[in-house]
């Protein structure tokens, strides 16, 4: 209880102080303030960003996914004769790499790409026709809006059926009646069995829709695309996704993937993996260097402000020579004469602290509003931003707390 008495001593006393020297106390606080601000603001905003990188990618279906996509110089380049006497990608890749390990795959998605003139009774364009397989829907995070999705024996023979985007279904038909409605892939009568939801995902809230592009799909089962639209009895393709829900189990995964990928492509690497949650992985380590720069410029806003805290607090130690002199005069040793210090330093640390981290908050707001992203704030940030406050001002309090308790009760009383 006397220790309990003794510093709310010190404390009242501490406050009584910062109040009669308000500007000089907000002067000290000042490097405090900023630095908590810069901190959180800085951890906040980039916080935001990543949040926002996370929403999109699971809205794109998910980080759990491994995809296989034939080598740019393949596809686009010179191969040599060897890669381009391949077939490529083909069903028996996507049925290998699920047989690889059946417990850890939880799905395969598949595509096939190509082009055709499409038409309606409404409308005639050259468009992308996208040949999917049944996991499709799911994994790259479609809904459908109206109808139904391919059923399995469509998939399995190529049946002329079709599902149309938001995009696709308003062009080809306006009215909103898609679904049981005939059209023509190339020269090939087709039925419309469904449409799907309409994606919508802004990175800015004021900004264009990215996923615009997604509802202008045209999707169609992968063998019709492959037998009647190509005519390619090998059932090749140009994208293999495999969903792995244990993201820790995916390097395992590729690189039985990838050996089991070259032995079906006379071992040449003509092939490209994309783990979807390593580039994510990727991107946070990225994000970890701008978190080292706030939190250095947050080091160095309380790192100059402890200076000035030093040199405002050793000009007051002067003002305040007879009332130390006093104190030590009426029995207060030096130990309570540093701890008195130390307490005032310490509450103006934590009221400055408080300060820059509403600031902080503030900052952070205006920011990720201006930038039209939903702001992120984790408790770390705080946590950070007021230890390092902490850790400061009990530092740069230590050199003046501890020349007060030196001082001699006779000179004090002598200084003019």
């Amino acid at each position: 209880m006397m220790t309990s008495g003794a510093f709310r001593e010190r404390l009242f006393e501490a406050w009584g102080e910062i109040r009669e020297n308000l500007g000089r106390s907000v002067l000290q606080a000042l490097g405090v303030i900023l630095g908590v601000a810069s901190v959180l603001g800085g951890f906040s905003i980039s916080d935001s960003m990543r949040g926002q990188s996370e929403r999109l990618y699971v809205k794109l279906g998910g980080l759990d996914k491994l995809n296989v996509q034939p080598n740019a110089i393949v596809k686009d380049g010179q191969p040599t004769a060897l890669q381009a006497a391949n077939l490529g990608l083909r069903g028996v890749d996507a049925q290998g790499g699920a047989d690889l390990d059946a417990q850890a795959v939880a799905g395969v998605s598949v595509r096939k790409n190509a082009r055709a003139r499409t038409k309606s009774p409404y409308a005639d364009q050259d468009r992308q026709i996208t040949g999917v397989s049944f996991d499709f829907i799911p994994m790259e995070g479609y809904g459908i809006a109206t109808g139904r999705a391919f059923s399995a024996s469509e998939m399995e023979q190529g049946e002329a059926v079709v599902i149309l985007g938001a995009e696709a279904a308003q062009t080809y038909f306006p009215a909103g009646d898609a679904v049981g409605k005939p059209m023509t892939i190339g020269d090939i009568p087709v039925t419309v069995v469904g449409t799907f939801q309409e994606r919508v995902f802004r990175f800015r809230e004021d900004g264009g829709n990215i996923f615009h592009w997604r509802n202008r799909i045209i999707a169609v089962p992968s063998a019709f695309v492959q037998k009647r639209m190509q005519g390619d009895h090998y059932k090749r393709m140009d994208r293999v996704t495999f969903r792995l829900p244990k993201v820790s189990g995916i390097q395992a995964f590729s690189k039985g993937l990838t050996s089991l990928l070259k032995g079906n492509h006379r071992l040449q690497e003509d092939f490209r993996l994309d783990d979807v949650a390593a580039r994510v992985r990727k991107q946070e380590s990225q994000g970890a260097v701008y978190d080292m720069i706030f939190l250095l410029s947050g080091v160095l806003a309380l790192l100059g402000g402890g200076i000035v805290n030093v040199n405002i607090q050793m000009a007051s130690l002067k003002e305040r020579v007879r009332e130390v002199g006093v104190k030590m005069a009426i029995g207060a040793s030096g130990r309570e004469v540093f701890k008195g210090f130390m307490t005032e330093a310490l509450l103006l640390t934590i009221l400055g602290a408080l300060v820059g981290l509403a600031i902080g908050c503030v900052f952070s707001w205006s920011i990720t509003y201006n930038l039209g992203v939903p702001l992120t704030m984790n408790a770390g940030s705080f946590i950070w931003a007021f230890l390092l406050a902490a850790i400061f001002g009990f530092a740069f309090a230590l050199y003046p707390a501890w020349k007060a308790s030196r001082l001699s009760p006779m000179e004090a009383l002598r200084y003019e």
